[in-house]
């Protein structure tokens, strides 16, 4: 359905406001200045020097010292963005440290998997590098679109199935047991770009895009292409064509005339410019479509943020421009070139040089003979001065040591070195210590590069990424995300505002990042050694897994570890047989037996003094008998009889109790098989010392129960006599 839109006062105002705005910007081509650096810096990139002039007949060369120094750091800084997922968002608290993880692996998902993250990491830095700034942006497009899949498993086929349960057709079953099907996708879909800089403009006052006053990108589109997007063709019918005016900055990034014609085709083939303006407003930003010379609305929307990010590898402070490569190497390969030019002509008058002639002395094969310079060709005259060379004043100086000094004036200023990433001629004649230090020195300089773009573009292009998504969705999808289908419902998320940015060590930096895995894992290996096993307290089976899956992707690049490890905190799959039993490690028997031998040893200790114990109170509780039957000889036979059966009880209970022990003894006994020799002698002695203690003690006893009775019955017969004498 075509869009429509009537224009009113209000939105002739904000044309009016946005051609007033993007008057007074800096981009575009309305700033000579800016304009002309990056036009030089592109042509200097090429080779094409044209404020170096030459005269006829003398050298030309170049030297291709912005190329050679952009082409040197690019490779590392591409691998740093590129090598793994840099983007990280923060949790909020605990429990927000899985909604972060999940959002971090589809946010770097939609970026590297749905559009075309490599390209877009190395267009804007590429930019960056040379021309100031590389600029990020973001939108979403409407999609419907229909894709076959074939030969998918039953889990992929159920797992697309949930995630379009009206969107999946014509599902087939084929006889390996694979899966064909339809998909029909329906929605909004994130892209993101790298826009040309020369293609931006921003308001003079900014210094961070976040919150610029102003911002716009210009871009050419067909007719046509308008036309599909919905836009009425009244109102595009009145864009005038695009077309390059001679000197434009676009020439400047041919390299095969591509923009030669400018203008396209005619009719709906017709190439016109339209222009994206973000103006800000008190709560937010106004979105609005125009044509060049913003006299045309096609669209206006009030959005919450622009949607632009730009990064530059040297900050200007308290300025959104900031310095490219190239502006910090122009001066110097102007000199290196006009430096190559004199070595070479120098070199050339060597072997061509200036002669003086004697018109007096020649014939008419003098000139022809001097201009034929073949070796060995003599040249013929009427006397022997008729030719003589002039002396050359020659350069007065050593052409190449004064291009060595300007190529190290070119790394001070840059950071970047010959060595950092290849061997240097020079390094060989270098201390190994001060290469080595050359080679620190210029990785800290990249890797500051490399975290200006992360803490500036990269980061805000990701945050931009995040809040497009959630505002855009629709409702839950699945995501193969970390090769396992995820449910991701971006309805759900929270608005983020912080995020890491992961800097990786490059291409140079890959060894020492071998180096210190391999060291966590020596260091691992022996603390599992010590602890008897990988089952803690230190490291446990998913500490082991953890650093060897990160050896496995950051040290020897693997993609996808978890084809070649499996996660122990992972569920089983279903199918999958129960995992076997670990077999025991010797270590760990060998401990354990000699724990079971000191518990028997402690409990044999415990069972003695628990005996002697018992042994001192049964004499303590003799004596108190003892005492007690000598207090209560007077009483009746009763009483003694009484305490006969309480003593039978006791020795009966106390039996009893021996019989117990008796068995604990050898329960005990049968447990510990392995050390039944030792604990056999030690149960010896003690029975050996409690049967000596408890014979002594009955023999006690029984000394002491004779007394007694003697004395009763001489007590008892004493009593009789005196009865008896009495009676008679």
């Amino acid at each position: 359905m075509a869009k429509t839109p009537v224009k009113t006062d209000a939105d002739s105002q904000l044309l009016a406001t946005l051609a007033n705005e993007r008057a007074n910007s800096l981009g575009f081509d309305q700033d000579a200045t800016l304009t002309k650096a990056r036009e030089k810096a592109l042509n200097y990139y090429k080779g094409k020097m044209d404020d170096v002039s030459h005269l006829d007949g003398r050298s030309s060369a170049v030297s291709t010292d912005v190329s050679d120094a952009i082409e040197t750091i690019l490779p590392d800084l591409v691998e740093i963005f590129t090598a793994e997922d840099v983007a990280a968002f923060m949790p909020r608290g605990e429990e927000d440290e899985d909604a972060a993880e999940q959002e971090t692996d589809y946010i770097n998902h939609v970026f590297f998997n749905e559009n075309d993250g490599f390209m877009i990491l190395y267009t804007a830095i590429k930019d960056a590098l040379l021309t100031k700034t590389g600029i990020f942006k973001w939108w979403s497009e409407e999609i419907d679109e229909s894709e076959d899949f074939t030969g998918k498993a039953e889990e992929e086929a159920v797992a697309a199935l949930e995630a379009n349960p009206d969107g999946m057709t014509d599902q087939k079953r084929a006889e390996d047991g694979t899966w064909s099907f339809t998909i029909r996708k329906k929605g909004k879909r994130a892209r993101v770009a790298a826009v040309a800089p020369e293609d931006f403009t921003v308001s003079r006052d900014t210094i961070s895009l976040r919150d610029t006053p102003y911002c716009a990108h210009r871009a050419r589109k067909r007719v046509y292409e308008l036309l599909a997007e919905g836009y009425p063709r009244a109102k595009i019918e009145k864009f005038q064509s695009y077309g390059l005016q001679d000197g434009e900055i676009e020439r400047a990034r041919d390299t095969a005339g591509e923009d030669d014609e400018g203008t396209g085709g005619t009719g709906d083939r017709r190439l016109v410019e339209v222009v994206e303006h973000y103006l800000k407003t008190e709560k937010g930003y106004t979105r609005a479509l125009t044509d060049a010379s913003e006299s045309v609305l096609l669209e206006r929307e009030e959005v919450k943020s622009n949607r632009f990010s730009a990064i530059t590898p040297y900050i200007t402070t308290h300025r959104f421009y900031g310095e490219s490569v190239a502006d910090r190497l122009l001066e110097i390969q102007k000199i290196r070139t006009a430096i190559t030019r004199m070595a070479l002509d120098a070199g050339y008058f060597a072997l061509n040089g200036r002669s003086y002639i004697d018109m007096t002395k020649v014939n008419e094969w003098t000139i022809p003979d001097y201009l034929n310079n073949a070796p060995n060709m003599p040249i013929r005259g009427n006397g022997p001065d008729a030719v003589t060379p002039l002396a050359s004043a020659g350069l007065g100086f050593d052409p190449f040591g004064a291009l060595e000094y300007f190529s190290t004036q070119a790394e001070q200023r840059t950071g970047i070195v010959r060595n950092a990433q290849g061997l240097n001629p020079d390094t060989l004649h270098d201390t190994a210590k001060g290469a080595l230090a050359m080679m620190d020195t210029a990785q800290k300089r990249i890797r500051l590069i490399a975290r200006i773009l992360a803490e500036t573009g990269v980061k805000d292009m990701f945050l931009g990424l995040h809040a497009l998504i959630r505002e855009n969705s629709s409702g839950p999808s699945m995501a193969r995300l970390r090769n396992k289908w995820v449910k991701i419902d971006p309805t759900s998320w929270g608005s983020r505002s912080d995020m890491t940015i992961e800097i990786g060590v490059g291409a140079s930096g890959k060894e020492a990042q071998m180096l210190m895995l391999q060291q966590g894992l020596q260091v691992q290996e022996t603390i599992v050694a010590a602890q008897g096993g990988a089952s803690g307290p230190l490291v446990k089976p998913a500490n082991v897994y953890n650093l060897t899956k990160k050896f496995f992707e950051k040290g020897l690049g693997f993609k996808n570890a978890d084809l070649y490890l499996t996660d122990p905190n992972a569920p089983p799959k279903p199918g999958d047989p129960p995992p076997e039993p670990p077999a025991p490690d010797p270590k760990l028997v060998e401990a354990e037996g000699k724990m079971a031998m000191a518990q028997a040893e402690f409990e044999g200790r415990q069972a003695l003094a628990a005996q002697e114990l018992e042994g001192k109170m049964m004499l303590a509780q003799a004596d108190q008998q003892m005492r007690a039957q000598e207090m209560a000889a007077r009483l009746d036979m009763e009483r003694e009889k009484n305490l006969a059966k309480a003593e039978d009880d006791r020795a009966a209970a106390e039996l009893n109790a021996q019989l117990k022990r008796d068995e604990a003894a050898a329960s005990i006994q049968a447990k510990r098989d392995q050390v039944a020799g030792e604990l056999q002698l030690k149960r010896e002695q003690i029975d050996a010392e409690l049967l000596l203690k408890r014979e002594q003690i009955a023999a006690e006893i029984e000394l002491k129960r004779q007394g007694i009775i003697v004395d009763a019955q001489v007590s008892t017969a004493t009593a009789d006599v005196e009865t008896g004498g009495a009676g008679g």
